[in-house]
């Protein structure tokens, strides 16, 4: 996006012609890149976090806590990504593009945001899974 932004800037201060789909071609990558990176983020726990009354809650308030989190999560993130993919797909049947003169196309663009939310809803599922399935002891035989 910045390269965008900042090609615009010199086309338009050198050559005189700014890019005519700088507006949706931003604002088409600032999204894919926020739904894209939404699964990784959420896999690696990276989100941020207040974490003030940690110390001072038990260890099951901390995993309900955690549990209710991710379900929230599941459940937002899996409406957007419905919603997203309804875009999605009627964008592609109109191979939608921008209005501007330049036709620039956007349906891949919200097709890539779809799987971007799809995908972290999935990631929030496995989540859920291993948070419900209790973890197994493991005895000293069975380790190396």
């Amino acid at each position: 996006m910045m390269v965008i932004g900042a090609f615009d800037i010199v086309m338009g201060n050198t050559v005189g012609t700014f890019l005519s789909f700088k507006v949706e071609l931003s604002g088409t990558l600032l999204a894919s890149c926020i739904f894209l990176a939404c699964g990784p983020v959420q896999r690696n726990s990276e989100h941020i976090r207040v974490d003030l009354l940690d110390p001072y809650m038990p260890s099951a308030m901390l995993r309900l806590r955690e549990l209710l989190a991710v379900i929230c999560g599941c459940v937002l993130i899996g409406l957007i990504a419905y919603g997203l993919w309804q875009q999605a797909l009627k964008s592609v049947a109109i191979f939608e593009a921008s209005a501007d003169t330049s036709g620039f196309p956007i349906w891949p663009w919200k097709v890539a945001c779809a799987v971007g939310a799809s995908l972290c809803c999935l990631t929030l599922l496995a989540q859920l899974l291993r948070g419900l399935v209790p973890a197994r002891a493991v005895s000293s035989k069975e380790s190396p």
